[in-house]
This record gives structure tokens, sequence and C-alpha cells, in this order.
């Protein structure tokens, strides 16, 4: 237990928490366009968005692998028991 709970502290201090920073992104990019409307379009605008856009695409990636990471875990836990109903599957096709 121990080094699953230094994984977790690790993980939070790393990456935090991913969906939320996806979620915020998108709060903070759907903003943007308010502001430009409201004040036109000034170069200062355009570069929060332009920035904006490029955090909202790294986040996205990070909770890519967030998921891709996770679905590993499964795989590693839960594989060998998904691979011997595969093999009792596959025995059944042969000797029918």
């Amino acid at each position: 237990m121990m080094l699953k709970d230094k994984l977790k502290t690790w993980n939070k201090e790393i990456f935090g928490n991913v969906h939320n920073q996806v979620r915020d992104s998108n709060v903070m990019l759907d903003e943007i366009p308010e502001k430009i409307d409201r004040l036109g379009h000034l170069d200062i605008l355009m570069e929060q968005e332009k920035s904006a856009q490029l955090n909202l695409e790294n986040v996205v990636n990070l909770e890519e692998i967030f998921w891709k990471e996770k679905s590993r875990v499964k795989w590693n836990c839960d594989g060998d028991k998904n691979t011997t109903y595969l093999h009792i599957i596959e025995g059944i096709k042969n000797t029918t």
C-alpha cells in the first residue's frame, strides 16, 4: 500500500487532476471569443486565444495518456483472466 499511496501523491503533484484541467481549459477558451465580441480584435486577446488553444491541446494529450495508462493497468490486472477465456473459446472453435 505504501507504493500505491506514493504513486497517487506523485500523480497529483505532477499531473494534477487532468479532467479538471481539460474542463478549465475549455472554459478559458470559451471566454475569449466573448471578450473579443465586447472589446474587438485586440492583439492581446488574439494571443490569449492562441495560448488557450495550445494549453487545451496539451491537457487533452495528457488526458489521452492518462486513459492509455489506465487501460494498461487494467490489462495487467485482468489480462490473464481475459487470455484464459480467449484460449477456452479458441479451443472450443478448434474442436468443432
